[in-house]
């Protein structure tokens, strides 16, 4: 995808986000820390922070399919990990009880309006959100990886809510 595209249609998603009261009342919030086709996430961090939420972001545990959520207090405190994907710094990292969390950006290569969710096969984010489930869990996508049907399994999560360029929309199985 064209940088340029990538940066708009980030901008417009963040927009949607900052307007949405259920993204203004949480007060920590985790979110990915995108690559490059992705919807941006950088913007969202800077924002969140500077309205005093704590933000956190994933962190691979040493053991195969586990994931953490680390705390972050601004973008200087991310390195470059493994797989050449941005990660916190492991010397500072402060992880965080996913019981506190109150809204999760999860990212994803398809959803449906469902709230269904085809991840990249780890299950890395399915293991974590059954550890949060106090938390309103949003899909973040391109408003193209939005589809009829996603297969799921018994131990798959489902999204509350999809943001996408065109806006929020509530899945089947959202919470209020």
């Amino acid at each position: 995808m064209a940088p340029q595209w990538v940066a708009e249609q980030s901008r417009i998603i963040h927009g949607h986000l900052l307007d949405w009261p259920s993204y203004r009342a949480a007060r920590t919030i985790m979110l990915y820390l995108a690559m490059a086709d992705e919807p941006q996430t950088d913007a969202v961090i800077i924002d969140a922070l500077k309205a005093d939420k704590t933000v956190c972001v994933p962190v691979l545990g040493q053991q195969y399919g586990i994931m953490e959520a680390a705390v972050i207090s601004g973008l200087d405190d991310l390195v470059t990990g493994r797989l050449g994907l941005r990660m916190p710094d492991p010397a500072r990292a402060k992880n965080i009880d996913p019981v506190l969390i109150d809204l999760v950006l999860v990212p994803g290569v398809a959803f449906d309006r469902g709230g269904n969710r085809l991840g990249m096969g780890a299950g890395y984010y399915d293991r974590f959100l059954t550890r949060a489930p106090q938390a309103l869990l949003v899909g973040m996508a391109w408003s193209f990886q939005v589809v009829d049907a996603v297969p799921a399994a018994t131990h798959d999560v489902s999204m509350h809510y999809l943001l996408t360029e065109e806006g929020i929309f509530r899945c089947g199985k959202g919470k209020m």
